[in-house]
């Protein structure tokens, strides 16, 4: 099977960057767009890029993230980050920035198996909660999906080490999220505190599910929030991706 790859994409690659160029939002923000990279052959690893051309400096900006789905960590040195320090440069040339970065992690890690969306809720949907998801696994063909399943979003107010309240007059918020289905339901996280990566979190959203290429079950599935913080600008939405199955 041919390795994923992490460099440049082509120029009809992404419907994504279109929306990007036309849409007029309300209020300048940096809102970072996804891309599934891919999954290990066995399942363990999963890759992801987020991508943006900042608001601010016009500086376009990538970064690619590999997570250890039996640990739910950070993985082979991960996140490899492509910044452009010019408002001249181009995504392609951030995004490619990136995919060089992360390329000799790929590799040792057989990054090669592409992720499959199953269930998505993209920024055009009516409904802006964005607080559950039902999806099935896809089968054969026209075949119904087997199996029915829920993830559900909790958020609230969560202690953090920023100084949110002094510089946008809020507390951070943090999240639980959890997975129900026949057997009934299963918490697969919920914050003590809210790290500081994140920012200043204003809210989450559920934005997807994921599954390794020719997966017929939950064990390597991936479940990605959009994350909105308090930014220069405006709010900023990045990304999180986290293991919801049971892998052995």
């Amino acid at each position: 099977m041919a390795a994923v790859a992490l460099g440049p994409r082509a120029p009809a690659v992404s419907l994504a960057l279109a929306l990007v160029a036309f849409a007029v939002p309300t209020q300048a923000a940096d809102r970072y767009q996804f891309d599934a990279l891919g999954y290990s052959q066995d399942g363990r690893y999963f890759a992801f890029e987020q991508f943006v051309v900042q608001d601010g400096s016009g500086f376009p900006v990538s970064e690619i993230f590999i997570i250890d789905l039996d640990t739910d960590t950070f993985a082979a040195g991960s996140p490899f980050e492509g910044r452009m320090q010019s408002e001249e440069a181009t995504l392609p040339q951030a995004r490619g920035q990136a995919g060089t970065a992360a390329a000799g992690a790929a590799a040792e890690l057989g990054i090669s198996r592409p992720a499959v969306p199953i269930a998505l809720l993209g920024d055009g949907e009516l409904s802006d909660e964005r607080l559950t998801l039902d999806f099935g696994i896809p089968t054969w063909g026209l075949a119904e999906t087997e199996g029915e399943y829920e993830l559900s979003l909790d958020i609230f107010k969560a202690p953090s080490g920023e100084d949110c309240i002094d510089w946008f007059g809020d507390e951070p918020m943090g999240y639980a999220l959890a997975l129900t289905d026949k057997t009934g339901t299963r918490e697969i996280h919920r914050d003590t505190r809210v790290p500081a990566s994140r920012g200043c979190t204003i809210t989450y959203k559920l934005y997807g599910v994921f599954l390794p290429f020719e997966a017929y079950d939950l064990d390597s599935a991936v479940a990605v929030l959009s994350v909105w913080s308090h930014g220069f600008e405006g709010p900023d939405r990045k990304f999180i991706a986290l293991p919801i199955g049971a892998r052995e």
